[in-house]
């Protein structure tokens, strides 16, 4: 029986479900609610991440959002001032593997480690172990705005604590946990969970302070079209704002091909905009849209590869109009990046973006407009399909759909996922669907898909299969958007 429902937590409930998450560490006493509500007013607006957003989107610029994190504060202090002499000020902190997992006493020995040689021990900001006083010391040393990352197991402490340290952007996509970071807890689990985040921000909302959040969606980790990952976005969206959080953007992940990605960033926003209102949460604002490196593609080896690539996703993500853009380190393949690393992976970014920032390049051909209507299209059936199994509630129509695989995507590490779906490149690039799994894509946008694999197919002489689908996936690391048969 499901247990989980599309409605707003009590506020009774949410306390006591606060008492428990509170006291996994002792830094947990260290969070005061109406102290930590008053501390975020305090903050000026050049430490609100949707403020430095809306400007950012007012002004016509495109701001890097590059993911940073270090265990020692000295450290992380002089890493964000170095990201902020670059104008970067809207900052994604990443916490490191042990406190996603509250694994916190071996967060503790990292830490002393770190302390004692200098070096890190940690791949990430162990948010929980520094606690509230330690983790202001950082917001109040940097010129912007924090976003921490973590995943299931750490969200619900993580997020109590960062907000009570002035942090006001959070992720709250718990398709990104079923994609890439939890293995065997369930859809409901990990719905459960968002929906605390989102009741824990609708807290802080309903006193006068907003907190973003922004949608991932079941995160790519193989070729394949985005309306899976668009309409979990989606889902993501409302699960959040039924909970009261007010302020969300969509993340459009670029997979290469241009004209397809550009369709992608003219049809998130609106299906976005459009499935809030139907459900009537016109007061939840979208302060911008950002873009994204694939994250989860094999990334260029050699080093004039890699800032390649960062360049190519820079271009793109200027001609689609976002407000914020996502780039990997030239070295992101090798491990835990360096400053200078981090510094000469954004200054190759920021020069393209600032170079094409005055000349408003638009592309208008259609090609572009064929695509979004084919992703409006296999999104909307996909989220019609989940309501009508939920009976209108899209938190158990969310359960049921991934169980019958509406919901499914390619090489998930999530027990529950079916993995029915395949994806691949058509002539000129593009992601197609080599299998449909049991996905509801309209028929006619089926055979829009069979014919481009179909194309390809003729041009190269071959059946494409599971093989071809896995030399695409390499492609990129390679130069290529298409994948060079192996045999």
């Amino acid at each position: 029986m499901i247990k989980v429902k599309q409605q707003r937590m009590d506020e009774d409930v949410f306390m006591e479900k606060r008492k428990e998450v509170l006291a996994v560490w002792p830094t947990g006493k260290e969070v005061d609610l109406e102290e930590a509500v008053e501390y975020q007013k305090s903050l000026p607006d050049s430490k609100r991440f949707y403020k430095i957003l809306q400007k950012y989107h007012e002004e016509g610029r495109i701001s890097l959002f590059p993911r940073q994190g270090t265990p020692l504060v000295e450290d992380e202090i002089a890493l964000i001032r170095s990201l902020n002499e670059l104008d970067i000020h809207l900052l994604p902190f990443t916490t490191d593997s042990y406190t996603r997992n509250l694994q916190l006493d071996k967060v503790e020995k990292g830490l002393q480690e770190s302390s004692k040689t200098g070096r890190a021990a940690l791949n990430g900001w162990p948010i929980i172990n520094h606690g509230v006083k330690t983790n202001r010391k950082v917001v109040e040393a940097c010129d912007g705005a924090l976003d921490p990352r973590s995943s299931r197991i750490g969200q619900s402490m993580v997020a109590e604590i960062a907000f009570a340290s002035g942090m006001n952007a959070f992720p709250n996509s718990f398709f990104g946990w079923i994609a890439g970071y939890d293995k065997k807890a369930t859809v409901e689990e990990c719905i459960e969970t968002a929906q605390y985040t989102g009741r824990l921000i609708g807290y802080y909302a309903d006193h006068g302070v907003i907190i973003t959040t922004d949608c991932h969606g079941w995160l790519p980790n193989f070729v394949i079209p985005m309306s899976v990952n668009m309409a979990t976005q989606i889902i993501e969206c409302l699960i959040s704002a039924e909970q009261g959080v007010k302020s969300v953007f969509p993340q459009v992940n670029m997979q290469g091909c241009l004209f397809q990605d550009l369709a992608d960033f003219r049809a998130l926003p609106k299906l976005m905009r459009r499935y809030l209102d139907k459900f009537g949460h016109e007061d939840v604002i979208m302060p911008g849209v950002f873009g994204s490196q694939s994250p989860l593609f094999p990334f260029p080896q050699e080093m004039g590869s890699a800032f390649g690539y960062i360049g190519y996703t820079a271009v793109t993500a200027a001609m689609g109009g976002c407000d914020a853009v996502s780039v990997k380190t030239v070295d992101e393949a090798a491990g835990v990046p360096s400053r200078d690393s981090h510094r000469e992976s954004y200054l190759a970014a920021k020069w393209i973006l600032g170079v094409l920032q005055d000349q408003e390049l638009r592309i208008e051909n259609d090609i572009i407009d064929q695509e979004e209507e084919v992703t409006t299209a296999e999104v909307t059936a996909i989220l019609d399909k989940v309501l009508e199994l939920g009976d209108g509630d899209i938190a158990v129509g969310t359960v049921k759909a991934v169980e019958a695989g509406v919901l499914d995507s390619p090489m998930s590490i999530n027990v529950h996922a079916q993995d029915k779906v395949l994806g691949i490149r058509d002539k000129m690039g593009a992601c197609r669907y080599l299998d449909f799994g049991n996905l509801p894509i309209p028929e006619e946008i089926k055979d829009f898909h069979r014919q481009k694999v179909a194309e390809r197919e003729t041009a190269e002489g071959r059946k494409l299969d599971y093989y071809a689908s896995i030399e695409d996936f390499w492609g990129i690391s390679k130069g290529r958007l298409k994948g060079v048969p192996t045999k």
